[in-house]
């Protein structure tokens, strides 16, 4: 059902720093930038990172799985019924599950990508946002 990770997402300090970091220091490949998150790309896996405590705020950090849409409904019935925590309800484009394994692990099943999402970053997120793809 899985079908591979669909992004990772984890808290930076400064969205500045770290997009000057990541694009110039490591070399990922900028998709956007505004002045609450960032994309990038590693090869082919989509990062992204929100505006928060860094290291001390985790509230957002996780890894997002791949779902084909067919098997999304049966995946979250076997969430449901393993009793998983929903830890997150879903605010952004494409649908999504947000739960905690049992250790309290923060994953999410997505069944979007990132072209759907950088289609509905640029019509809908405003002039805040600075696109580089």
């Amino acid at each position: 059902m899985i079908s591979g990770i669909n992004h990772v997402t984890w808290s930076v300090i400064d969205i500045a720093t770290s997009f000057t970091f990541y694009v110039d220091v490591l070399g990922l490949k900028p998709i956007m930038k505004c002045s609450w998150s960032a994309y990038f790309l590693a090869g082919d896996v989509w990062i992204a990172v929100i505006q928060g405590e860094g290291r001390t705020d985790n509230r957002y950090d996780h890894i997002a799985f791949q779902v084909e849409p067919a098997g999304y409904r049966k995946l979250i019935s076997r969430l449901i019924d393993a009793k998983c925590t929903v830890w997150k309800e879903n605010e952004s484009e494409g649908d999504s599950l947000y739960f905690l394994d049992p250790s309290g692990n923060k994953f999410e099943l997505h069944y979007s990508n990132l072209k759907s999402r950088i289609e509905d970053g640029k019509a809908n997120w405003g002039d805040d946002v600075t696109w580089y793809v």
